[in-house]
């Protein structure tokens, strides 16, 4: 029954992909030739970068898990802080995103499995994250119950890091922002979790690609001056 269940959501997962990538075109996220990408990279990264900074985890002994993984793209800014790959553990319910991640990251702990229906211990991470998985889940009660499984893995006194889009999109009801609202009532803020910071991450789409490609030496400047043009962030919360 678990195996048919994590098989039918893994379907309909790849298909929410597929769709994807035929609205898109084939270089849309490619850093190496695509210049729209660069500074929209620069500073979601910085975001996270920021938000790790704050919470002074210990590089040496810290188990972090990444929750909706898939390639392991994520776990870059993890490597690059010191983070030990022993220690780095990643979950996606996409075989072929595991495998691929198996494949650029060897050392660490990759799982193919249902976020919503984890195999870990209660609190057994020092911090638990996600990147963009919000958005594209639509579904509440799905969104719920993988919420609910990122915060009884995370240890007391844990954190959890939400790096995600906060608007949804206003044509595709594919896409539903991670709003503070949402935050507030999937994480149970002020009963089960207390909301620490939020770091400004990349503008929406439309502006930060064309500020990128265009005038990247503005990027920073409209990200601090119009907060209300900054699409992505990443939230920090700490477990009580």
């Amino acid at each position: 029954m678990i195996e048919h269940d994590l098989k039918t959501t893994e379907q309909g997962v790849e298909e929410i992909y597929k769709r994807y990538h035929s609205r898109k075109k084939k270089d849309r996220n490619d850093l190496l030739r695509n210049p729209e990408v660069l500074f929209q990279v620069l500073a979601f990264d910085r975001s996270i970068i920021s938000a790790f900074s704050s919470i002074q985890l210990d590089p040496k002994t810290a188990k972090i898990l990444d929750v909706g993984c898939g390639e392991g793209a994520s776990i870059i800014n993890l490597l690059r802080l010191g983070f030990l790959p022993s220690n780095l553990y990643g979950i996606d319910i996409l075989r072929d995103k595991i495998k691929q991640a198996k494949i650029k990251f060897p050392n660490i702990n990759w799982i193919h499995g249902d976020a919503s229906s984890m195999q870990f211990e209660d609190n057994f991470f020092d911090c638990v994250m996600e990147s963009t998985i919000f958005l594209q889940m639509t579904d509440d009660e799905l969104s719920d119950k993988v919420a609910k499984e990122m915060i009884r893995v995370t240890k007391k006194g844990g954190y959890i890091l939400l790096i995600d889009w906060r608007y949804s999109h206003p044509f595709n009801k594919e896409y539903k922002g991670l709003s503070k609202k949402r935050i507030i009532n999937l994480f149970n803020v002020g009963s089960k979790t207390s909301i620490l910071r939020t770091y400004k991450g990349a503008l929406i789409p439309l502006v930060g690609r064309f500020i990128s490609k265009n005038i990247p030496g503005i990027y920073f400047l409209l990200q601090s001056l119009f907060p209300f043009l900054v699409g992505q962030v990443t939230t920090v919360l700490k477990k009580r």
